[in-house]
């Protein structure tokens, strides 16, 4: 007949044993707790620095509420920031300290990578705003400058076609011509002159004159002097 085993089996370790749970050195959650917090803030005070650098302001202003003003103020704070965690960790103060002088920095640098980020916003939006003003002030040059060329090219008709009567005018009477009033003005810096045609008497004949020019609606006249 066999004997009965008197050595603990594993069911009866793990199911008629009482499980005591393993003690947690507060000092190592402490120091874990206290990375935690300065990985928190070297990450936010990095974005911070990045949303700073990615967008610099375009205009001096002395507005302390204007992009610029802001942007140096944020600039401020984040040294502020580094400069504050650097002092905290070379206060030798212990772990309890630095913990909650921390714990106070990360909030802070999470407020401020917060501000820069609606500082950033608001920065972007001006910058569409004024792209969508130099795209509209373009678009207005580009149009004025199309009517002109127009217009200048309609000038430039009219006064031929002035020039090409009168010198016809000149040819068939053996006269000559020049330019003379009315002028018509047609924009800034675009006129067109009337021409004059004058034949010199010649025997019992009486010299004539005509002036080439323009009716009110722009149309070629010839009208006798």
């Amino acid at each position: 007949m066999r004997g009965v085993s008197c050595r603990p089996t594993l069911t009866r370790v793990l199911y008629g044993a009482k499980i005591r749970p393993l003690a947690v050195d507060p000092q190592i959650n402490l120091v874990s707790e206290i990375h935690r917090l300065k990985v928190s803030i070297d990450c936010a005070a990095a974005a911070t620095e990045i949303m700073l650098a990615g967008h610099p302001p375009t205009s001096t202003d002395d507005d302390p509420r204007s992009p610029p003003a802001e942007h140096k103020e944020l600039c401020r704070q984040l040294a502020a920031l580094r400069e504050r965690v650097a002092l905290a960790e070379n206060r030798n103060e212990g772990p309890h300290a630095l913990r909650a002088e921390l714990a106070t920095l990360e909030f802070f640098a999470r407020a401020l990578q917060a501000d820069t980020d609606d500082w950033r916003s608001v920065l972007e939006e001006q910058m569409k705003e004024l792209g969508r003003k130099k795209t509209a002030a373009r678009k207005e040059r580009e149009s004025l400058a199309a009517d002109r060329a127009k217009l200048a090219r309609r000038r430039d008709a009219l006064q031929f076609t002035i020039l090409q009567t009168a010198g016809r005018m000149a040819q068939q009477y053996r006269g000559e011509c020049r330019r003379t009033i009315p002028v018509f003005t047609l924009g800034e810096g675009l006129t067109v002159c009337s021409v004059s045609v004058s034949c010199p008497r010649r025997g019992f004949r009486f010299g004539k004159q005509w002036l080439v020019t323009l009716t009110g609606s722009h149309d070629v006249l010839v009208r006798r002097e």
